[in-house]
């Protein structure tokens, strides 16, 4: 494990930096409480059926009321076995927690340590030092073996109380085929699937929804596990030469792909041509348990997204699992550790974390796919797939007709409309201006970005153009890849004349489009 090699100053700053166990201590009550809730439930359900089937409950009509409504209790009481399991797991971390924390070596300890041996190492002109900066190496040494103990006795307990986590969708899906079965053979309770319908959607999904992530956030913050799962279940698949995954369009502009790293669950991953590597948070590959089962990291920084958002990373190599075999080797990915806002608009917009600056697009994180995009990561983990014919690039088809990414060699039998030299970054762009009632202005070799992600894209004054102008964007053989009426079907964000005009979503809306990972080309294709 990467602790066991870490220096004191690491493991310190880990143990007693965040939230300690004030969070877990108030999940354990949580699920505490809901299990008493679950039990009187389903006590004070049995009793009043049971009454009702003595009394007023008779006929076939009423026997498989009662029969369903056994099944339920019986779900009720499984219900609360399983808070409470979750209640006592809870507790364990937290004790492991705290003592990992009363057993690990204060941050300002190990600070002074350092202090002392820089000062004493500067100093020592004639050797006069030499016994002192001895002492103060032991202590290190002495602080590194006491943090690494006690991460090791951390990681044990959380690991323990972890792999002790009940399943809940075993226990939901086991409701719910009961209650199908229930149906099935009882079509007078058939009236039961509109409550069912009215359930799954409108306010009462919403609120559904948020109480089930209050639930999930301690766990999914130390292991990346939800304790009810609202990841989706993707069918995908390959075969010899490509690999097919399928995406969905969030606001019909920004393609979204599942992908899980190390033991963290499927999330959902914005496919982003206008970038190059994976950029995923923390709590997306495991928690802090899935980070220390990464390994060593290779590297680390601060990088950043342009719209407000810096971040401090660490990179991993680490397999990308798109489901359905398709499976990358070990490749670079950046780990997002915290995020801050570099703008006053990203600050009141959520800018406070990766994940509320990038949940207006549906995203967990980032998918860079741009051969010759300029970062943020440091290679693109879908040119390292294990089955090494997946490399040669990627087909994205976000048009109506079917969305969904193509990992491989280029589409057979398609009629190929325009290629342009560099991806995503490009000069073989035209923009045509023409104003209303006016004549067309055309402007050549646009220095460009042809960006999946850019939502709307941008236009840089460079291209002079009103609101209310009629733009249009050609490839190389005057081949129109998408145009637009400015600020009224389609709204660029205006930039200065040295930065490059963003496409955004418009061009893969229309036309599916071949990224060669080899020749740095990008494809559009008039259909599939």
């Amino acid at each position: 494990m990467s602790f066991l090699v870490w220096p004191p100053e690491v493991n310190s700053s880990l143990i007693f930096d965040g939230a300690g166990s004030g969070p877990m201590l108030a999940a354990a009550a949580s699920w505490d409480g809901l299990a008493a809730e679950l039990n009187t439930a389903a006590q004070s359900f049995t009793s009043i059926t049971s009454g009702l089937a003595d009394q007023a409950w008779q006929g076939p009509a009423a026997a498989a009321m009662m029969q369903t409504a056994t099944r339920y209790a019986s779900f009720l009481n499984e219900a609360t076995a399983q808070a409470q399991t979750a209640s006592a797991q809870a507790q364990a971390v937290v004790s492991a927690f705290e003592s990992a924390q009363a057993a690990t070596v204060h941050p300002f300890a190990v600070a002074a340590n350092r202090n002392s041996f820089m000062q004493l190492v500067m100093s020592n002109l004639f050797g006069q030092n030499a016994p002192a900066i001895a002492a103060m190496e032991s202590d290190y040494e002495q602080m590194w073996a006491q943090d690494v103990a006690a991460m090791v006795g951390y990681h044990g307990g959380a690991s323990a109380a972890a792999a002790g986590l009940p399943s809940w969708t075993t226990a939901l899906q086991g409701l719910s085929g009961q209650l199908s079965g229930a149906l099935t053979a009882n079509p007078a309770a058939s009236a039961l699937t509109s409550l069912d319908s009215a359930a799954s959607s409108g306010p009462l999904a919403n609120v559904q929804q948020n109480i089930i992530n209050a639930i999930n956030a301690p766990t999914e913050f130390l292991f990346g596990t939800q304790l009810i799962s609202t990841g989706p279940t993707p069918a995908l698949g390959g075969n010899g030469t490509t690999g097919n995954v399928p995406i969905s369009l969030y606001a019909n502009t920004e393609a979204l792909v599942n992908a899980s790293v190390g033991t963290g669950s499927a999330v959902p991953l914005l496919v982003d041509t206008g970038s190059q590597g994976l950029v995923i948070p923390f709590q997306k590959v495991g928690g802090i348990v899935g980070l220390l089962q990464l390994g060593l990291p290779v590297s680390g920084g601060i990088s950043g997204y342009s719209g407000g958002l810096d971040y401090a990373y660490l990179t991993y190599n680490a397999p990308v699992n798109f489901g359905g075999g398709l499976t990358t080797g070990a490749t670079p990915v950046d780990v997002e550790l915290f995020a801050w806002p570099t703008s006053l608009s990203s600050a009141l917009n959520g800018g406070w974390s990766f994940q509320n600056f990038f949940a207006s697009d549906g995203a967990s994180g980032v998918l860079g796919i741009g051969p010759n995009a300029t970062g943020p990561g440091p290679s693109i983990p879908t040119e390292h797939f294990v089955n090494s014919a997946f490399n040669q690039g990627v087909l994205i088809n976000e048009t109506p007709t079917g969305q969904y990414l193509q990992f491989g060699a280029p589409p057979s039998g398609a009629t190929a409309l325009t290629t342009l030299s560099g991806a995503p970054i490009t000069n073989d762009l035209t923009v045509e201006v023409t104003p209303p009632g006016g004549s067309t202005t055309i402007y050549s070799n646009v220095p460009s970005i042809v960006d999946t992600g850019g939502v709307n894209g941008t236009i840089p004054s460079s291209v002079n153009a009103s609101p209310g102008d009629t733009i249009a964007v050609y490839g190389p053989n005057h081949q129109e890849l998408y145009y637009y009426v400015y600020n009224s079907t389609y709204f660029p964000t205006a930039v200065s004349s040295g930065e490059l005009m963003n496409t955004g979503a418009a061009p893969f809306i229309n036309f599916p489009a071949y990224i060669s990972n080899d020749a740095n080309t990008m494809t559009f294709y008039s259909s599939l």
